[in-house]
């Protein structure tokens, strides 16, 4: 079995696996925007991004939206309410539109029990995302507005980048999302982005993004 990643879970399970997991479970379709569960829900299902994309959301004291992650096609979500019974610790919104394999707990933890290459890749993806965001707060507690947008960037262009050419993508963030993501103000991240496109290292139209300078972005990201 390889190493699963944040968003490969369900391509890292063999085809007798996939077969058993899709199986057990039932397919819907949400369009951009829509709320697939909110903090706080009971969690009675475990989903599985077939196509698309969501975010993960908390939201601060003052009200205030932060995105702790974003999750495409392959990737599990809802698990941990599956593992200890808790409701639901953020809300997921699909950002763009979206089908999804809903399994329910008890279907999902009996899976895990019958076939250990799946629990063993659902460790892995746990343990994954914890390295991740702690990383994301030791970015946050040391890394000035432009850094974090460069490290924002890099992240878009890793998961985003066309086959045919690695410096371009099709982002599905508003500004107001990259905020989130980065936990700057929009102000913030529409000056970082101009700042950006001054020094000639990016081209941001619509959600069309171009890198210009990969090398200088991932030398300004460290700062």
């Amino acid at each position: 079995m390889s190493r699963v990643s944040d968003g490969d879970f369900l391509d890292c399970l063999g085809v007798v696996d996939r077969e058993a997991l899709e199986g057990a479970g039932r397919r819907r379709h949400f369009g951009a925007g829509q709320v697939l569960f909110s903090d706080g829900d009971d969690g009675h299902d475990v989903l599985v991004v077939l196509a698309g994309s969501v975010k993960v959301v908390s939201s601060t004291p003052s009200g205030r939206e932060i995105i702790l992650d974003v999750l495409d096609s392959g990737s599990l979500v809802g698990e941990l309410s599956a593992i200890d019974g808790g409701p639901r610790s953020a809300t997921v919104v699909a950002l763009t539109p979206l089908d999804v394999l809903f399994v329910s707990n008890a279907e999902f933890l009996s899976f895990l029990a019958a076939r250990g290459d799946a629990a063993t890749a659902l460790l892995q993806l746990v343990v994954g995302r914890l390295r991740r965001s702690s990383q994301r707060q030791l970015e946050f507690g040391t890394g000035d507005a432009l850094s974090r947008l460069c490290v924002c960037v890099l992240e878009m262009l890793d998961r985003y980048a066309t086959v045919e050419d690695k410096t371009r993508a099709t982002i599905p963030f508003t500004q107001n999302d990259l905020a989130s993501m980065t936990g700057l103000s929009r102000e913030a991240v529409v000056k970082g982005l101009r700042a950006l496109r001054l020094l000639g290292w990016l081209e941001l139209r619509a959600r069309e993004l171009t890198v210009l300078d990969e090398q200088a972005i991932r030398a300004r990201a460290v700062l």
